[in-house]
Parts: structure tokens; sequence; C-alpha cells
């Protein structure tokens, strides 16, 4: 492939990049799957709660490690502000799923991230192609698939597959990419999820996801919403929220969460394998 070829790959690396973000839970405007109708309690009435709840002598304020947590002695929607509670007060976690992106697109995620930015995972959307990244402090490595590659620089470009693209997130490639290992903006999606009310949310059965007993709760069925939310949250050790799935006017958003703590270890690939964005001056159309 020609330098200016190699260039034009580069630059359409940060562009499907770009479209994730833009896409994705990144996005303010986007409407973002998972959140309960208007009208809810404020964050003031959520912290009341939760200090009541606790005076009372809560069974789920000191879980036994690895035993019962006591979760499902609460109303529902306690539950769900004890789940989100735990997740935001996790330091790492691992995000997997299928976001629906509309006209038959999808965003597949699994990314383990940690609240510093550092993330390790694949990422990528229905027809432009998905990428393994790796992020450490400022530094990004990521490695596109061959149908990226066809896609975003032409079948000349397939043999790249298999390189990785470096530099740090500073670089104007690489600062989208950056942005994809954002925990904080995944978990935005999530917004308003702890704000649910009682009489939009019921206790449904225990089961087990991942290999973790959990307890279902699911939206209650309204008129004229055609939205249906199930979350799963752990009844053992923290009451982690660890799963979230809805459906509304036939598009489909499912997530898990898990491997919640579990540190973000970085494995550099090897030197024959790095393609350096610094080298590579330009974007698209430079000579």
């Amino acid at each position: 492939m020609s330098e200016r070829g190699t260039r034009t790959a580069v630059w359409a690396v940060a562009a499907l990049a770009s479209a994730v973000v833009l896409t994705g839970c990144g996005s303010s405007d986007r409407d973002r799957p998972f959140l309960p109708a208007d009208g809810l309690p404020t964050a003031g009435e959520q912290d009341d709660a939760a200090d009541e709840a606790a005076d009372e002598g809560d069974p789920a304020e000191d879980p036994a490690a690895g035993g019962d947590n006591g979760i499902t002695a609460l109303p529902p929607e306690e539950i769900v502000v004890r789940a989100m509670e735990a997740v935001n007060g996790a330091d790492s976690m691992r995000l997997s799923g299928t976001l629906d992106e509309g006209a038959g697109g999808t965003m597949d995620i699994d990314m383990l991230m940690d609240t510093r930015g550092d993330c390790t995972g694949t990422m990528g959307v229905t027809g432009q192609g998905s990428f393994e990244l790796l992020k450490r402090g400022e530094e990004v490595w990521y490695k596109p698939d061959a149908a990226f590659w066809e896609h975003f620089a032409g079948p000349e470009a397939v043999h790249m597959e298999g390189m990785y693209l470096h530099g740090t997130i500073d670089h104007p490639s690489l600062a989208a990419v950056g942005e994809l290992c954002a925990l904080q903006d995944f978990l935005g999606t999530f917004d308003g999820v702890e704000n649910i009310r009682a009489d939009e949310i019921a206790l449904g059965d225990p089961t087990t996801h991942l290999g973790v007993p959990v307890i279902t709760l699911e939206e209650v069925p309204r008129r004229g919403v055609s939205r249906a939310t199930t979350l799963l949250v752990a009844t053992e050790g923290e009451p982690y929220l660890m799963h979230m799935a809805q459906t509304e006017n036939g598009k489909a958003n499912e997530l898990s969460l898990s491997d919640f703590d579990t540190p973000v270890e970085i494995v550099e690939p090897p030197a024959r394998l790095v393609l350096e964005a610094d080298e590579l001056a330009g974007g698209p159309g430079s000579v």
C-alpha cells in the first residue's frame, strides 16, 4: 500500500471511532436506551430514601462476602438504587452487549474499562467493521479487522489486517478513539435508571446470569408504551446491576456488566505489528 493510502487508512480508523462515539453511549443527542418515563423523583429524594433504609437496618447494607446480600427484601425501586450505587462505586467493569443503532445497524461492545480511562477489548458497528482497542494512560493501540479496512480504505487495504495503530490521544486521528474508553460516558447511558418509580417496575423471578445469582426486575406494562425493560441485579455479594435489556419500537438493546474491580492490564503488541501514527503526517488527500 502507498504511503498516501496508509495515511488514508489511519484517518479512516478515526472515522470509525468517531462514528461509534457519535452513535453510541458517548453522544448526548442519542436516544439513550434504558431510560424510564418522565416525572421521576429527584436525586435528593433518592438519597433520603436510601438514608431511611439505612436507619432501619437495611439487610443489604452490609452484605456478607459471597453470601446472600438481602437485596430481595427491599422494594423494587430501592433495589435499582442500590444496584446503581454498587456499579458507580466500582473502579472497573466489563461492558458487553449490543446496542441497536436503527436502520439495521448495531454497535457491538466487549470492553473492560476503568475509571482512569484505561481499557481493553473490542468494539464495532455493523457493516463498518470492528477493532481491538487498548488504552493505557495517554497511549492507544487499536487493530481494525479486514472488514474495517475494506469498508473505509478499499480492498487494497485488507492486507493491513493484523496491524496495530499506535499513538497518544493528543494525535488528531486518535482523540476520538480515546473517548471510547471513558467508562463514565458509558455509565451515562444508565442516567435515570435509579429513578424508576415503584409503579414502573416489579420484582420478577430469581435466576442466574454469568454464573451469578440474580433477581429479575421487569418494567410494568403501561397503556400506550411499547417499551419493555428487564434488569438483573446480583443477590450475592455486592448488589451489582448485572444486565439490562430493552425493546422499544422494534429496537432491541442489551448490555451486561461483569468483572467489577478487575484491573485493566495492557500487554503491548509486538513492535513488528505496530504502525506509529506520528510517522504518518497529514490526513486523507495528503500527498
